[in-house]
């Protein structure tokens, strides 16, 4: 099975959500990404918020107009695939910023991607995702 293709679809969501002040993210790549609505839940609140990849996106170019968002950065530090026929899942350590992301320590998290194939390519249906903190620390295991 072709690990790689997943890999590229992964860097190509966290490179197109990644944009400096005065730039755009690329949020129509980011939709692409995705089969049908997609469903991406963020966990790492008292309650999951839920989006569609479209509500996602929608809600970033609100954020970005309304001047709450400014620039953002998310990179991949780890991540364990596993595929097995037309599906597969992956975990995926990543380090945000909303500043400047040469700073150490920056905040971490894990999020579950869950890819289907689709036509000879892998398109993601699912992501839920929780940030670090200090009642869930990410295993050592994932960083070194």
């Amino acid at each position: 099975m072709n690990v790689r293709a997943i890999d590229y679809i992964t860097e190509d969501f966290y490179e197109s959500l990644s944009f400096q002040d005065g730039e755009m993210p690329d949020l129509e790549n980011v939709s692409g990404l995705f089969y049908a609505d997609g469903l991406l839940v963020n966990n790492s609140f008292g309650k999951p918020i839920a989006f569609t990849a479209s509500s996602f996106t929608q809600s970033l170019e609100s954020q970005i107009a309304e001047g709450t968002l400014l620039q953002f950065m998310q990179r991949e530090l780890y991540s364990k695939t596993e595929i097995f026929g037309k599906v597969a899942q992956r975990l995926s350590v990543y380090e945000y910023s909303f500043a400047d992301h040469e700073i150490d320590n920056l905040p971490r998290g894990i999020n579950y991607i869950q890819f289907v194939l689709v036509d000879d390519s892998w398109r993601i249906t699912s992501m839920a995702w929780s940030d670090e903190n200090e009642n869930y620390q990410i295993p050592a295991e994932y960083l070194g």
